[in-house]
């Protein structure tokens, strides 16, 4: 018996969900390039926003920022007044990084076309369709979310030339 007829679907799906994910990066970065915003600005604000706050590490890891590259960005976010830096709450030695309703609407007002584009495609799906693949697609985002925290980073440097290898890639 052949398994063919079950994975043409699978595997279609699968294709379109890696469509969708790169027609998502390239939208983000044509509505970056019109609106003469850094397209990090408005990953790193969507990360606080749908994480309610992150640590400078943590954010960083997210972006796949150098500590520099955070302190540089985070610094251009708290002067545009869309992020504030204040003490984590578990550990007053840690910062945390979070949007103000400045930097909410800022990101509102980019992200709401992002949005719009998914709300008209799947304007036709019964709701028990989309309670089904919005559970689908919540425990595909966190098991993506938990191999990316997973992940390490590139080795820092090695001894022979003092390179890092994640600069030269």
């Amino acid at each position: 018996m052949s398994t063919e007829p079950i994975a043409q679907p699978r595997e279609r799906l699968r294709e379109a969900l890696q469509r969708v994910e790169l027609a998502g990066a390239y939208q983000r970065a044509a509505r970056a390039r019109r609106e003469v915003t850094p397209q990090v600005e408005l990953a790193a604000l969507e990360h606080l926003v749908l994480r309610g706050g992150l640590t400078p590490g943590e954010l960083g890891h997210r972006l796949g920022l150098t500590s520099g590259g955070v302190t540089a960005l985070s610094g251009r976010l708290i002067d545009a007044g869309y992020v504030r830096r204040e003490r984590h709450p578990n550990d007053g030695r840690m910062r945390l990084l979070g949007v103000t309703e400045a930097g909410t609407e800022f990101l509102q007002a980019h992200i709401e076309p992002v949005l719009d584009v998914a709300d008209a495609a799947l304007s036709g799906l019964t709701d028990a369709d989309a309670e089904l693949l919005a559970a689908a697609l919540e425990l595909l985002a966190s098991l993506k979310d938990a191999d990316a925290a997973a992940t390490p980073g590139p080795e820092r440097e090695y001894a022979s030339d003092g390179f890092s290898r994640a600069l030269l890639m």
